[in-house]
Order: structure tokens, then sequence, then C-alpha cells
């Protein structure tokens, strides 16, 4: 088995105290609720995602790829979404999708690596957060409730899972227990004299327990373990879903939004699998008789700048807005769009930190009132 630098530096910060966060309680026992998260590697240009057309600066800042006002889907008589996302659109009318702006952090880091981690941290430019922002509230629901698995990542990315030693599954364990070796298989392991290391191994033995028991919860599961782009693995999880199973988190991406040149159809083509996606899970879930008890919500390292580049793209930037969808949320436009006219370096200053969302969906969806992004206020995304 090897680890690499990013793996050893993230598990030993998993292994500190979560300084952020105070006591958790759960408000209340529950049916099932699940939270699906879609990361957009890369970085997403909000820009022409939720796109400010009523300003007359954004045409003046993207005079290549600024969006036709005749293509733009309009919300209202400011904004409207890329012509990429009609399902989301359509989600949007029937109060199924908050579209939360200007989210972002304080002293933004434009490093992939960097912002990224602190956003699945829940830190901010000064601070990493500790471990995974999920890692303690999951820790307290699987004590109150009875979960098959903490989480589940379809992306074999599990980076934001940092410092949950047992019960989050990857999609290789998914292949493992469907193989019908869960009990039989050991997984491979080296020994180590790096004790870090060594416990990553130890906790990875001990799941196989935890899959032997889920292989008897899966006979029901025909779906596919292949989860190599978006569309692929949002159907393996409504699959996972539909066979019973109580997971309440699982994690999935789509890559390719680092778009420095040549971003105009390249963005389109990735809205479009990330539009079909949503738009189908929330089929299946609706049917599945559990899109009121889901949440899906994307996220991103950071936005892009607002003044596009000499290669007819855009750099790293600050702000972005995100999508917060699901069948019992009060939908609509939430927090307010990035002036365009007050720009830093280019950059859209945020105006709503993005733990106010992480905040929202722990209290609101998961009953936990308390919980590590308690002080971020979110009355303005209800």
């Amino acid at each position: 088995m090897t680890m690499h630098r990013r793996d050893i530096i993230q598990f030993a910060g998993a292994l500190s105290l979560f300084s952020l966060a105070p006591s958790l309680s759960l408000a209340s026992k529950s049916k099932s609720k699940f939270l699906i998260l879609i990361e957009l590697d890369g970085a997403n240009d909000g820009l022409n995602t939720v796109v400010p057309y009523g300003s007359k600066l954004y045409k003046r800042l993207r005079p290549r790829l600024a969006i036709e006002n005749k293509d733009i889907l309009k919300l209202d008589n400011f904004v409207g979404l890329n012509p990429a996302l009609k399902n989301i659109a359509n989600l949007y009318e029937t109060g199924e999708c908050k579209i939360v702006q200007g989210l972002g952090y304080p002293h933004p880091n434009l490093s992939h690596f960097r912002s990224i981690e602190l956003w699945e941290r829940g830190g901010d430019g000064k601070s990493n957060g500790g471990k995974g922002w999920l890692i303690e509230p999951l820790e307290v629901l699987s004590k109150d409730l009875s979960l098959d698995a903490k989480a589940m990542f379809l992306d074999n990315a599990g980076n934001i899972f940092s410092g949950g030693l047992n019960g989050y599954l990857s999609v290789q364990d998914l292949r493992l227990i469907t193989s019908g070796d869960a009990k039989q298989t050991k997984i491979k392991t080296s020994k180590s004299s790096n004790p870090l290391i060594g416990e990553l191994i130890q906790s990875r033995d001990e799941n196989r327990e935890l899959l032997a028991g889920l292989k008897l919860k899966l006979g029901r599961f025909n779906g596919s373990t292949n989860s190599s782009d978006i569309g692929s693995q949002m159907k393996t999880v409504c699959d996972l879903i539909g066979t019973g199973l109580n997971i309440p988190v699982f994690k999935v991406s789509i890559g390719g939004f680092d778009t420095h040149e040549s971003q105009f159809w390249t963005h389109k083509h990735l809205l479009e699998q990330l539009d079909r996606a949503v738009g189908q899970t929330a089929t299946d879930l609706k049917r599945l008789g559990v899109w009121g008890d889901t949440i899906i919500m994307t996220y991103s390292e950071f936005g892009r700048r607002a003044k596009e580049n000499g290669s007819e793209g855009t750099d790293h930037g600050m702000a972005a807005p995100h999508f917060v969808l699901g069948g019992s949320i009060k939908g609509g436009i939430y927090g307010d769009y990035p002036q365009l006219g007050q720009l830093e370096k280019d950059n859209l200053l945020y105006s709503m930190d993005y733990r106010s969302v992480y905040n929202f969906v722990l209290s609101e969806h998961f009953g936990l009132k308390e919980n590590p992004f308690s002080t971020y206020d979110f009355s303005k995304i209800v």
C-alpha cells in the first residue's frame, strides 16, 4: 500500500481535535435523510452559470465569453441560468432549487489543492478547519440513528471524509461487496513503521466486517460500480438508496472546470452533463419516494475571475454561486450577487460565507442545531 505525501498530511490533520466543533446534539429523530454532494472539480465559473445579464458590466468584462441575452434562462430581471441548465431551471420553477449567491471565505487562497481542502474541512485562508466538515456531525448521527454506513464516495476522491476512520466507504468497497467476496477477500495491506499509515491500514481492515454485513442488504442492488462520470455516479447513488440502505451522505464529482482557455463550449458541455445527472436523479428519487428527504448540493474550490483572459477563458477567482436542491426546500435566489463594479484584481468579492450553507444543511436537514458551523448565519438562505 502506497501513501503519498498529500494523503499523509490529510490523515495527520484528521487525527487532530476538531477545534471548530462545539458539543453536537440531534434535535429529533426522523426517517432517513440523504445528502448528495457534487464537487465541481477545477473551479466552476459562476458568472456564466448564474448569469447577471441585467448588469451592463457583464458583457464589458466578457466581450467573447458573455452568453447572449436571448439564450439565457431568465429567472428575474437581473439573473438567469446558463442555457445548458434546463432541468435545474425547471426545478427552480417548481421551488425545488435554491441558488445561493456569492459564496466564498475570508482570506481566499487560489491554489486548487489548498482551497478544496479548506472547503472540505470547513476552514478559511487562515485555518484548514481540522477534519472533514461532516465527520463530527456524522459521528453524532451514527450514535442516534441506525446507519448502514456514515458516507460513501463514488468518485475515487474521499478527501472530504478525511478523519473518518470507520464507516466511510469508497467505490472500491462497493465493488468488493458486490463481487461476493466481502467475507472471504482480505483487503490487501502491508506493514509500515509509520504510525499514521499503520492506523489507516487497521481502519480499513476493521471495515471488512461492515462490508460483509452490507453484502446481505445489497441483494437487490443491480447497479453499476463503474462510476467514471457524473451520470453513472448519480445513478449508482439512486440504486443504492433504492435498496433501502441508510447511508446519509454520498459524494460524487465532475471534473474539467479549470477553464483557462477556450471556455465557452467546454463549460457548456460540462454544465449539460451536470444538468442531465441532476434532472435524472430528481426523477429517480421522486419515484423512490425520498426526494423530499434529500438535498443535492454543489461545491467547488473557488470561482473564476469576472474578467475573461486573453485565451478566451477565465483564471482562478474567488466568489461563486452554488445550488441546493431537494423536494422539501424553499426554492429561490438567496444572498447578494457580488458587485461587478467592485472587483479585487478582477475578482468577485464574496458576500456570504460558504459555511453558512453547511450550517443550513446540518441544522435544517439533519436536525443538528448545534454543529461545528452553528455560528455562521444562514438566515439569508431560508
